[in-house]
């Protein structure tokens, strides 16, 4: 097959949704299919594989980031023809309902398509304009799509509040862990117990809840480090936190890139994942536990659905300081209970790699051209 990955996101970003398009494609490559993927121009991207187009805008909506793109009718049409004359005959599009790249793009180039909606809407009483615009959009893609797919039951449950018919198909992401497995392997654990937190500093991510459960956590074991390396619109408040409140044991670090943030994961003893709301999955979940470092997650719909079985006892209340601080404490201060869940998590890792999953995508893309 010749298959079209056409993505809302800049893919020199990192995110999960990038992450799961490059890891993807890589290998369907791999079982002899052409892929090439469509992204929004930030400026930075020279990949020859990743064809990119339009103007990028980012806005916050929900208490996260993302960007907002559209595309010329020239550079539209150039692309296009492109995509025709190398003969596209499949599209996977993700989250076509984030304005306004990838429905140009999809609607112009005219194949069958399937999609899958990474996101999960945060639930309001009053009048959403996000929610109502999302929910107004199901009708229309589930109408000229082959296949729609989410990656967990939260969206789902969403689609069917919106009246979706069909409702859409459960698939977890894809993610290539082979790397995360080789960091396992190459690095030590630090030799005093340590965490981290690795991702983007915004308030539905939580941090300020993991830095009140560690200055609980400091009182009972002082000598625990966090280390916190990621970089958003709460960074200096943060830092402000932990030097007005007093919160030892805490080092925040940059956004690192891909290899750096595996060696720093590997050598950690937990994750913590605090994350308010807003998760349809937990690729960071999947990562450290391949890695073999436990994750520590608030049950949000979406990190519930990874941490399912005995993932259950790495879950907490979102939100509260004080079950955090305690699961840590758990945690720190007994090795078995921590080797009987690593071994758990590395075993469980492999239901969501791209080798497990991957096959599944591939079937759906096939299907779509009968």
């Amino acid at each position: 097959m010749k298959i079209v990955q056409i993505v809302p996101y800049s893919m020199n970003r990192p995110g999960g949704v990038q992450s799961n398009v490059r890891d993807l494609s890589a290998w369907l490559r791999s079982q002899g299919h052409e892929v090439r993927i469509v992204a929004p121009n930030d400026g930075s991207m020279t990949q020859p594989e990743i064809k990119t187009l339009g103007n990028v805008r980012n806005v916050s909506i929900h208490g996260t980031r993302f960007e907002l793109s559209l595309a010329r009718r020239s550079e539209l049409t150039a692309c296009v023809s492109e995509l025709r004359e190398w003969g596209a005959q499949v599209a996977h599009l993700h989250t076509p309902w984030t304005p306004m790249l990838v429905w140009q793009v999809w609607r112009a180039l005219g194949v069958p398509a399937i999609a899958t909606f990474h996101a999960t809407v945060p639930t309001s009483t009053r009048f959403d304009p996000v929610s109502w615009a999302l929910r107004k959009s199901t009708g229309y893609f589930n109408k000229r799509l082959k296949k729609i797919i989410v990656p967990s039951e939260a969206p789902q449950d969403q689609w069917k509040n919106f009246g979706a018919n069909p409702v859409p198909l459960i698939l977890p992401p894809t993610i290539d862990l082979s790397t995360w497995r080789q960091a396992a392997r190459s690095q030590k654990k630090s030799q005093s117990f340590s965490a981290i937190y690795i991702g983007r500093l915004e308030e539905r991510k939580g941090i300020r809840v993991l830095l009140e459960a560690w200055k609980l956590v400091q009182q009972k074991r002082p000598d625990i480090q966090l280390t916190i390396a990621g970089s958003g619109p709460e960074d200096q408040m943060l830092h402000n936190m932990v030097r007005n409140n007093h919160i030892r044991g805490v080092a925040f670090h940059s956004p690192p890139d891909n290899a750096c943030a595996r060696e720093m994961v590997a050598k950690a003893n937990l994750l913590i994942a605090p994350a308010l709301h807003g998760e349809s999955f937990g690729l960071v979940l999947v990562e450290a536990m391949a890695a073999g470092t436990l994750p520590v997650a608030a049950a949000n719909s979406g990190f519930s659905t990874v941490l399912s079985g005995m993932g259950q006892n790495l879950l907490v209340p979102p939100g509260e300081a004080e079950p955090l601080a305690n699961k840590i404490l758990e945690l720190a201060e007994s090795k078995s209970m921590r080797a009987q869940m690593c071994k758990w998590a590395q075993t469980e890792s492999h239901r969501f790699d791209v080798r497990t999953v991957g096959p599944k995508y591939e079937a759906l893309l096939q299907a779509a051209l009968n």
